[in-house]
């Protein structure tokens, strides 16, 4: 996709309009067949029965609805590829339509993720990046219109690659628009607010992004950080049982002094600058992973060799934490603090052409020093913001 297409885009979207466009590095913008795996990857122990409130969910759908126990309808090692898959559940399932959904997959693969968060950089650039994580889907689809879960939810737009076969939104409401058609290797951008249903083609895969529109979004978000330090501050409290009527009032109204203690320490939460700090931290983190949540896990740590030649490899996020000379920095969706510039010098040095040794970078320090910046590349490897030239061992 060229620049003036994704200006294109960027205007839609912030428009609200729906449109349907080539999408960026076409069919290979994403490895569909790296993309099928990973969707075998999280069938795998839904395979075995229904898992409840767990990351990546799996759903899979026929036109009667969704079937909770799909057992071995869904991919197993025998389907090694998605025609293999799609071939066996045609003579299964006698060529009637299907979905297989899976939600958050991303987070089983980094190349994968990272292919993606690729993918919506250049959009991301144009509109800003989203405040609020960005729900992924990947979907197997065959000749069925799927009106269930995420799907008509009005709070998020959609954006759909379309890695094979096709895809058509279709509006509940004749206002909301018309019916829009993707074939392979295009993307569709559907507006928020618009409840629709999506019809998949034959032996359909797609990407499917769900980018937060409405505002109470960012509240619920919000609430749920101060929560978690609310409880934090009353984990030791239980929740009270009082007396009614109260015993101690004369005539007056009751006093709930539990109530009141909380409350009390709602206000002191909201008016701390911890959550600030928090808020920043997370907002660090979202930019890095291209808003892609959850991220997937760092590397395993490794100890970094001083002849050990280093590039850049994921991009590093830095922001102020404070005024006291510290910094947040993320990489992939992962975030530690820093103070002072030696890093920040250590970090224009790497982004010069050519590798460069870890004795090198940490020559860059003053005596005394130099462990720190060891620390430094190794903390930077494992969250892959460097990586070792010629080193296979670590994805």
């Amino acid at each position: 996709m060229t620049a003036a297409a994704w200006d294109d885009l960027a205007a839609r979207h912030r428009g609200r309009e729906p449109a349907v466009a080539p999408a960026p590095g076409g069919t290979d913008a994403v490895d569909a067949l790296r993309a099928y795996r990973v969707m075998v990857r999280a069938a795998r122990p839904f395979r075995a029965g229904t898992r409840f409130r767990a990351l990546p969910d799996v759903r899979f759908l026929v036109e009667g609805g969704r079937i909770r126990t799909p057992g071995d309808l869904l991919p197993g090692p025998q389907d090694d590829t998605a025609e293999r898959y799609a071939s066996r559940l045609d003579t299964r399932m006698e060529g009637n339509g299907r979905l297989l959904a899976v939600e958050q997959p991303l987070l089983l693969d980094h190349v994968l993720w990272a292919q993606v968060r690729d993918l919506v950089a250049p959009l991301w650039e144009r509109i800003g990046h989203p405040v609020l994580p960005v729900v992924a889907e990947l979907a197997l689809g065959e000749g069925i219109t799927d009106r269930d879960g995420l799907r008509r939810e009005p709070a998020h737009s959609s954006l759909v690659w379309v890695l094979h076969g096709s895809v058509t939104v279709l509006p509940e409401h004749p206002q909301d628009g018309h019916a829009l058609t993707a074939g392979t290797g295009e993307l569709l951008h559907w507006p928020a607010g618009r409840p629709h249903a999506l019809r998949y083609g034959s032996r359909t895969l797609a990407l499917r992004l769900l980018v937060p529109a409405d505002d109470r979004l960012l509240a619920e978000a919000v609430k749920d950080v101060v929560a978690g330090l609310l409880h934090e501050r009353r984990s030791h409290d239980n929740v009270p049982y009082l007396p009614y009527p109260p015993t101690d009032q004369e005539g007056g109204a009751p006093e709930v002094p539990e109530l009141g203690a909380a409350a009390r320490d709602l206000r002191q939460v909201t008016g701390d600058e911890r959550l600030g700090r928090i808020l920043r931290v997370l907002w660090a983190r979202r930019v890095s992973a291209g808003a892609l949540e959850p991220a997937p896990d760092p590397r395993p740590s490794v100890t970094l060799a001083p002849e050990d030649r280093l590039r850049p490899a994921s991009p590093v996020v830095r922001m102020p934490l404070d005024e006291e000379q510290a910094w947040i920095w993320a990489v992939d969706g992962h975030a530690f603090s820093l103070r002072g510039t030696l890093g920040e010098r250590v970090l224009h040095l790497l982004q010069q052409p050519g590798a460069h040794t870890v004795a090198e970078l940490c020559a860059e320090a003053a005596p005394g020093r130099q462990a720190q910046v060891a620390a430094l590349l190794n903390k930077l490897h494992t969250l892959r913001g460097v990586d070792v030239v010629g080193r296979t061992d670590t994805a």
